[in-house]
């Protein structure tokens, strides 16, 4: 992922690029899963399936609020989400906003720009810029059997750069199927169509379509009486910087105690993930997680769910 964020930083400060270097709305939704190294694919329930799994969002057996605050890498990027997921008759509705954004860049300019830099003519603080990304996505999930369940999402997207700006839209389609009882599988196809993103300097680049391979395999832990999740997932053909090749492949584990409390242990390529989660009430959940990064600083989330 880190390559993807370097992406927007190198967008936000360069005025001569307009290259799409992969998706920066791709980095995930949601504490839990963040904290289990974004291993998700294949177990995703609740409202934030729209991003992992939109076939996930059959597993939403009640009405879900979910928004989750994250300041990438030492603050450098915000990451805001909310979404909600509504379960029906006719299958489960969600939809959600997602912003990533990079704020506060500081432009600089000589004192005299009709002199050369010197002792007596240095750079100084002219303005301020920023980079956004806004997503808006609509999903749907529909149980086809007791087994297996299909999803999509569209997202609309709008670029907010300081050399121009950019809209697109893009459709993902997922499959959730359970193997048995203790295992479940998930695919998704990310961008199915290519997602055309068009400027309006009159350039356009394309985010190809990627393939989200996962699975999850949960049992009771009867001595300690709670259960335990494993999950892993692999990512297939995304557009990634060399920085990020190794982060295709991704493994977490969760155990969760009947109390409500959470604890959870990811790896996500090189990098490490932790979490925690707290359910006080049937209607209350708050998680939290970490993201380690040696190069671009640690990171942070957390994220609130509201059931209704």
């Amino acid at each position: 992922m880190c390559g993807l964020l370097c992406s927007v930083l190198l967008l936000a400060g360069s005025a001569v690029s307009q290259e799409y270097a992969g998706d920066p709305l791709s980095i995930g939704a949601g504490a839990r899963a963040l904290g289990m190294g974004s291993a998700f694919v294949g177990v995703s329930d609740g409202a934030t399936s729209l991003y992992w799994n939109p076939a996930g969002l059959t597993r939403l057996g009640r009405n879900e609020i979910q928004a989750q605050h994250a300041e990438q890498f030492g603050g450098t990027i915000n990451h805001d989400i909310i979404v909600v997921g509504i379960p029906s008759n006719a299958g489960t509705f969600s939809v959600g906003l997602v912003r990533v954004g990079v704020d506060g860049i500081q432009l600089s300019a000589l004192e005299d720009l009709g002199r050369s830099i010197g002792a007596d003519n240095r750079p100084t603080v002219s303005g301020n810029t920023g980079t956004s990304d806004y997503s808006l996505d609509v999903g749907y999930g529909r149980a086809i059997n007791e087994k297996l369940s299909l999803g999509s999402r569209v997202k609309v997207i709008w670029r907010k750069l300081s050399v121009g700006n950019g809209t697109g839209y893009g459709i993902d389609l997922g499959l959730q199927y359970i193997a048995r009882d203790s295992l479940r599988v998930g695919l998704v196809i990310r961008d199915a169509r290519s997602t055309r993103i068009s400027f309006d300097s009159g350039k356009s680049d394309t985010i190809s379509p990627s393939l989200d391979l996962g699975m999850g395999w949960t049992r009771p832990v009867g001595p300690i009486d709670g259960h335990l999740l494993l999950a892993a997932s692999l990512l297939l053909n995304a557009e990634t910087s060399s920085a990020d090749d190794g982060q295709h492949l991704r493994v977490g584990a969760e155990y969760r105690h009947r109390t409500g409390l959470s604890a959870r242990l990811g790896i996500e390529g090189d990098h490490l993930t932790a979490g925690a989660g707290l359910s006080p009430t049937d209607r209350i959940r708050v998680d939290v997680a970490f993201l380690e990064n040696d190069d671009l600083d640690n990171t942070y989330r957390i994220s609130a769910s509201l059931y209704f």
